[in-house]
């Protein structure tokens, strides 16, 4: 398993190639044991944020072998939490 930075990172990538905006990548470790990173995007339409997670979701599987463990919100479009518990 890749260091938690470098999912962050390629998850970034991801969102990047597909034109999300405001792609923030946020440590969180000194505030929280829930994570040690948060990457939070904004998308432009349903359409753009199904699109965002799955290059997300396809760029971890590539690289570094990572399936979510949960993903909430994907059925509406207007918001999605990918979780992958590391």
């Amino acid at each position: 398993m890749l260091p938690s930075r470098e999912l962050a990172e390629i998850a970034v990538k991801a969102l990047d190639s597909k034109k999300g905006k405001e792609i923030r990548l946020i440590r969180i470790d000194k505030i929280t044991t829930l994570a040690e990173y948060f990457v939070i995007c904004t998308g432009t339409s349903n359409t753009q944020i199904n699109a965002l997670c799955g290059a997300v979701e396809k760029a971890l599987k590539e690289q570094a072998g990572e399936d979510p463990l949960r993903r909430e919100g994907y059925r509406d479009g207007t918001w999605v939490l990918l979780d992958y518990g590391c």
